[in-house]
């Protein structure tokens, strides 16, 4: 960065978050990945992520499931370098579900299992641990979901329930969107992230993934 030549003020935040994993019993873990950027930032990664796709002849979606451990080194060092030269920063939540002790998950003598309300909890408590940390840096901010949300109205439910923030831990979001990954490549970034973290803690443990956490902002949800 040169200090001369400081790079634009940012007018507006985007954050992109997906999931790996399940709301019910499926996976034994649930994890949400984050990326957030500024328009500014923003030019910057995608001209490192076209490099990637065009050097590295990627055509499909980067899923983490889908990806080479040459491609997963490549995104690595592309957040390294992003996080230390412009504004991109990454965070994570993860749930192991033999651990939670939170609501929503099970089913107990007072309550029923409830997927969508876990899913719309997990969302806020990504977004209180990632704003405890990083601030925006404009005035407007922009929240991008993968589509995992399968009715419109459910999608309602989640917008209000992340605009009700009685205790000011979140900013006011100027949009709350659905989007589908397979257009979104911010989207795929943050499956990327969720999937490092399911190979960190569950899947892949015998993996070199410690150094990519110095970029990931992550925290482990008990309850």
């Amino acid at each position: 960065m040169d200090p001369k030549n400081p790079p634009p003020s940012p007018k507006r935040d985007f954050l992109f978050i997906d999931e790996s994993g399940d709301a019910g019993s499926f996976s034994a873990y649930y994890i949400l990945g984050l990326i957030h950027v500024t328009d500014v930032s923003l030019k910057e990664l995608n001209l490192h992520l076209g490099a990637l796709r065009y050097f590295g002849s990627v055509k499909r979606e980067l899923k983490s499931s889908r990806i080479t451990p040459e491609q997963r080194e490549q995104l690595r060092r592309i957040l390294a370098h992003a996080h230390q030269n412009c504004f991109v920063r990454a965070s994570a939540v993860y749930v192991s579900k033999n651990e939670y002790r939170g609501i929503y998950l099970k089913s107990y003598h007072d309550q029923s299992a409830d997927p969508v309300h876990f899913q719309n909890l997990m969302l806020r408590r990504l977004l209180e641990h990632h704003f405890a940390t990083f601030k925006p840096q404009s005035q407007e901010v922009e929240l991008v979901v993968d589509r995992f949300f399968r009715s419109e109205s459910l999608e309602i439910k989640m917008r209000h329930y992340l605009r009700s923030d009685k205790h000011g831990r979140l900013p006011g979001f100027l949009h709350i969107t659905q989007a589908d990954s397979r257009y979104v490549e911010l989207l795929q970034v943050a499956d990327w992230i969720a999937g490092a973290v399911k190979e960190h803690f569950f899947t892949h443990k015998e993996r070199r993934t410690a150094d990519l956490f110095h970029h990931i902002n992550v925290v482990k949800i008990l309850d």
